[in-house]
């Protein structure tokens, strides 16, 4: 059935049972849903009707289903149907099911690959997304991956998978740690029981910018996804069932702001445990006050004011639940005398009043809420580092920018750390009996001195005589920007250090070596390749560039 037909024929089913209700009068509501009329959710092909225990209600919902099927043919499936009962209704178990003919099933239930749970997530609960992750890094197994490839596979499948269950639920922290063991170690040691960590793991989860991966942290991922729901409330989008829901059943007359967290469900209580992170955020537009609550909303630079004033109310002779529009009048501030010296500061810093109605935005560009900003609020951005632009363009080739990145940040396996001591440390590229450190490979090395040589003869390269550090900060500022000149320079050094590693592990683990003449040819054709296969604008800078690479033209689809 097509979700437009399936919509219409519910509406259908929801007429006939609304009408049997109000012909009956003695219909039981479920729990918590007769201030909404509650009585049936429908999503996607699925239908739950909800009620009391009560054997009249149920009777009342076999009633409707078969007059449904007589006008529809829709006839319910028994052995695709359930009926599940709190453990209070247990004595009448027997009546119910003879009553619809259905399965009794049992909480909680999984729908959409969730469960159904209000109640506290254990890790019980959450093993079908571990076993998911477990389940398609298993599948990768038999695929020859680089790290950058890794790096590609958690951002944009093993994320998704948590991303669908934190939209849903505030995860618990020991399942968060589980996902990141799991992608810590899919990261570093792939598919086989080898390797380590080499950066530490919050490291690998800032920005790109801020000299990490760009991967999210889960935590902040999962409070931001959450934060969504309570913006929702926040701005009383009265459209989601939710969000009316919450508005009638748990706020009723309170205000998110100040209702109090240690009532409802743990997961509600832990969603009212983010708002002191969004209100710095939020921004009230004063319009003509029927939508801001007075004392609770903090529509005011000092935040709600009945935290800081309790006593507001009696000494301003307005009432507690009031709204902003009983001290406005004519779009100007009309407050009562107020003889509080304390009180007096709400007169001194109100914001000015605009004409229409209140308005409620996030502060953003466009006022609009987005989990990329509010993941900033839990995972607050650090320093930038000037060497990330080296990591960049429209020539990387990702496989080469992250050994650079693990270069730039010092974590390469050289021989000079500690733990390999054992295994002795001269560098086995020049086999100088000097020790192998990162200063040392890029570019004190004789080998490496010397496929510089090779590269240079075909493209003119500069590069200071520096040690490694201070050659990056070097590049750093000499090749940013978007120019392709320096593009196409910070992808060649980035080919640069990546087969000089390849070359040295080839030597140390497989008796493997070539030349430097073979290495340097390599790296400039493999750069030259890379530059072929992005088309460019026709522009003075993209024809120097072919020219700088010796690149024949005009080269088939040059211009974009």
């Amino acid at each position: 059935m097509s979700p437009y037909l399936f919509v219409l024929v519910m509406e259908v089913l929801h007429m006939i049972l609304q009408q049997l209700i109000e012909q009956d009068g003695e219909f039981q509501y479920h729990w918590r849903c007769q201030e909404l009329n509650l009585f049936q959710l429908s999503f996607a092909d699925d239908l739950l009707l909800l009620c009391k225990a009560d054997v009249r209600s149920v009777n009342l919902f076999r009633q409707g289903l078969d007059r449904f099927a007589t006008l529809s043919g829709l006839n319910t499936n028994p052995q695709k149907s359930q009926l599940i009962l709190s453990k209070a209704a247990s004595g009448l178990r027997d009546s119910l099911l003879a009553t619809l003919g259905f399965q009794e099933g049992q909480l909680p239930v999984r729908y959409l690959g969730l469960p159904l749970i209000s109640a506290r997530l254990s890790i019980a609960d959450c093993q079908p997304l571990l076993q998911k992750i477990d389940s398609r890094i298993k599948g990768w197994e038999g695929v020859q991956l680089s790290f950058a490839g890794r790096v590609q596979l958690i951002k944009s499948v093993l994320i998704s998978f948590e991303v669908y269950w934190a939209m849903a639920f505030i995860l618990p922290k020991g399942i968060i740690k589980e996902m990141m063991k799991r992608l810590r170690t899919f990261l570093w040691k792939g598919n086989s029981a080898s390797g380590y960590p080499k950066v530490a793991w919050e490291a690998v989860c800032r920005p790109i910018d801020e000299g990490g991966l760009g991967i999210k942290d889960i935590l902040a991922l999962n409070r931001a996804l959450m934060s969504k729901h309570l913006w929702a409330v926040i701005k009383q989008d009265r459209t989601s069932l939710w969000v009316d829901w919450i508005i009638k059943v748990r706020l009723r007359e309170c205000s998110i702001w100040t209702v109090k967290d240690n009532k409802g469900a743990w997961g509600w209580r832990k969603m009212l445990s983010l708002r002191h992170y969004l209100m710095p955020h939020i921004h009230y537009r004063v319009g003509d006050g029927d939508s801001i609550s007075l004392w609770h909303d903090p529509w005011h630079p000092l935040g709600p004011l009945i935290t800081r004033f309790p006593r507001g109310p009696q000494l301003t002779s307005t009432g507690l639940l009031d709204k902003l529009s009983v001290v406005i009048n004519d779009g100007q501030w009309n407050w009562p005398l107020i003889t509080d010296i304390a009180c007096l500061q709400i007169t001194y810093m109100l914001p000015p009043i605009v004409e229409g109605p209140d308005r409620i935005s996030w502060k953003s560009k466009d006022g609009s809420f987005n989990t990329s900003t509010a993941y900033d609020l839990f995972h607050p951005p650090g320093p930038k580092v000037a060497w990330s632009s080296l990591l960049t363009g429209p020539f990387k080739i990702p496989k080469n920018c992250f050994i650079l990145w693990l270069a730039i940040m010092g974590r390469l396996s050289t021989l000079d750390k500690p733990w390999l001591h054992h295994i002795g440390g001269n560098c086995i590229l020049c086999q100088d009996g000097l020790t192998e450190t990162h200063d040392h490979l890029f570019f004190s090395c004789s080998f490496s001195r010397r496929c510089f040589a090779i590269i240079r003869q075909q493209i003119p390269l500069p590069w200071p005589h520096r040690d490694w550090q201070h050659g990056v900060q070097w590049a750093s500022s000499r090749w940013r920007g978007k120019h392709v000149v320096n593009a196409a320079f910070r992808s060649l050094l980035a080919s640069i250090v990546y087969h000089i590693w390849q070359e040295r592990n080839a030597r140390r683990f497989q008796q493997h070596s070539r030349p430097p003449s073979i290495v340097g040819r390599l790296v400039v054709e493999e750069i030259r390749q890379r530059i072929m296969s992005i088309p460019l604008r026709h522009s003075v800078s993209s024809i120097g560039l072919y020219r700088l690479w010796k690149i024949p033209w005009p080269v088939e689809g040059f211009t974009k």
